[in-house]
């Protein structure tokens, strides 16, 4: 039997992020790569003439200049990637999940008391599981809080 899962837009989105930052430290991987053998080709000095034999005076046009930039990069990467994840911390909430109407299932937060509506993309959850879920809060057309579930933290069994 194919059983075909439809991703939630947050989950689509996390994953066309995951693949930019992926392919941002692997562009940041090759210049720091390609640039020191750039650098390395580059002799300096005068064209022709004759030289005195011995210690050559080839002057130095900023040798680490290539390592700067690289680190520079890469700390802004590192920079841009730390601030990615603390602005997307996602939350979680425990509970009870219940029915509620025309296949629609919701959850009571055990701590905050408050209900939600679950849109589950992925998520495996049936009425009557006791589960910790982590994802996203929102409210619906109507103002009314919904929980985008990113994934299934813990599973405590049924509902006591």
């Amino acid at each position: 039997m194919n059983v075909t899962r439809i991703m939630s837009p947050i989950a689509h989105m996390q994953t066309r992020v995951v693949c930019k930052l992926g392919a941002l430290g692997l562009g940041v991987a090759m210049t720091l790569l390609f640039s020191n053998g750039a650098s390395a080709q580059y002799g300096g000095g005068t064209m022709g003439g004759t030289g005195m034999g011995g210690a050559s005076s080839v002057p130095s046009y900023g040798s680490g200049g290539g390592k700067t930039i690289g680190v520079g990069i890469g700390a802004a990467v590192a920079g841009a990637s730390v601030l990615y994840l603390v602005a997307h911390h996602r939350s979680s909430i425990n509970g009870c999940v219940r029915e509620s109407g025309s296949d629609r299932l919701s959850l009571v937060d055990s701590k905050s008391g408050e209900a939600y509506s679950l849109v589950l993309g992925s998520a495996d959850v049936k009425p009557g599981d006791q589960v910790k879920l982590s994802g996203k809060r929102a409210k619906d057309a109507e103002g009314n809080p919904i929980f985008e579930v990113g994934k299934v933290e813990k599973d405590f069994g049924t509902c006591r």
